[in-house]
């Protein structure tokens, strides 16, 4: 009897306290440790862990609920980006790359981190492609957009710079970058020249990415041939509604801004647009009557 009153005791009795858990790790994104790659300087730095991301403008950046291009790490003391991991051998190059009066005179300029990333990995001999990849990441830190600063006078400058030159430099793009590298280099070049206003050059550059393209990319077929008649309408606007998602495009539709062009006014009143937005309009409408709670 006395052994099964001990052993009711036993089953009843709590558990014994489980060893403290680690915090789980943010959803999408958190502070992390990092080691600079010159002088071993520790810092706090934003890092991504996992995101998604609902199709593309026409200049290749994401929509996402994070803001694009994500955040760079920059060392606080040599302000080296650390846009990658280095070897060996460019660790050894990259302290004469950031001491550098090119390197400081890019920082005095108030050029951006992705724009100094792109400088250091041509000055580091990185594949044509990447480089540029870099570049075109620049373009979107200055363009603007969700998630991101308001347009300013100076940064529309540099957005025509960074287009400019990645303009020039897609034009030099060297014979041995693969088929499919070259595809999309060529279409973001000719929407960049778009973007700049120059719509004959667009249109050129954007035949000769059909003819890099070819059946390397289905996908940017597609969308070079959807270029072309926002190119022959003379539409310099960074988001036409025919060159981005549907699920974007209703948002734009549901609340028109006064500068909408025609064609966009067009494409808004045309199923499923318009209905996708007249619902919006409707849900909006209704959250806005809805009696508020107590504060």
């Amino acid at each position: 009897m006395l052994g099964l009153l001990l052993a009711t005791l036993a089953q009843a009795a709590p558990p014994p306290a489980a060893a403290p858990q680690p915090p789980l790790p943010p959803l999408h994104g958190g502070p992390a440790t990092m080691t600079c790659a010159v002088g071993g300087e520790t810092f706090s730095a934003w890092r991504p862990t996992m995101y998604s991301t609902f199709g593309q403008r026409p200049d290749g950046r994401p929509y996402s609920y994070l803001p694009f291009p994500l955040p760079l790490p920059e060392c606080p003391g040599s302000r080296l980006v650390m846009f990658d991991a280095f070897t060996p051998g460019e660790t050894a190059r990259l302290p004469a790359l950031i001491a550098s009066p090119g390197y400081r005179d890019l920082l005095a300029a108030g050029d951006t981190p992705y724009y100094r990333a792109y400088w250091l990995a041509a000055k580091l001999g990185r594949p044509a492609d990447d480089v540029l990849w870099l570049l075109l990441c620049a373009t979107w830190e200055v363009k603007g957009g969700m998630l991101s600063p308001p347009k300013t006078p100076a940064r529309l400058a540099k957005a025509r710079a960074y287009q400019e030159e990645f303009v020039r430099l897609a034009r030099k793009l060297p014979a041995d970058v693969p088929a499919k590298a070259r595809s999309w280099v060529d279409m973001r070049a000719a929407n960049a020249l778009r973007e700049l206003g120059r719509f004959d050059a667009a249109e050129a550059m954007r035949r000769t990415a059909l003819a890099t393209t070819g059946e390397a990319d289905p996908g940017n077929a597609a969308f070079l041939a959807k270029l072309g008649p926002v190119i022959a309408r003379r539409d310099p606007s960074l988001e036409p509604l025919d060159l981005i998602p549907d699920p974007q495009a209703r948002f734009v539709c549901a609340t028109p801004p006064p500068t909408m062009s025609v064609a966009d006014r067009a494409r808004c009143a045309t199923p499923p647009l318009s209905d996708d937005a007249a619902r919006l309009r409707e849900r909006d409408a209704i959250g806005k009557a809805a009696p508020k709670g107590n504060m």
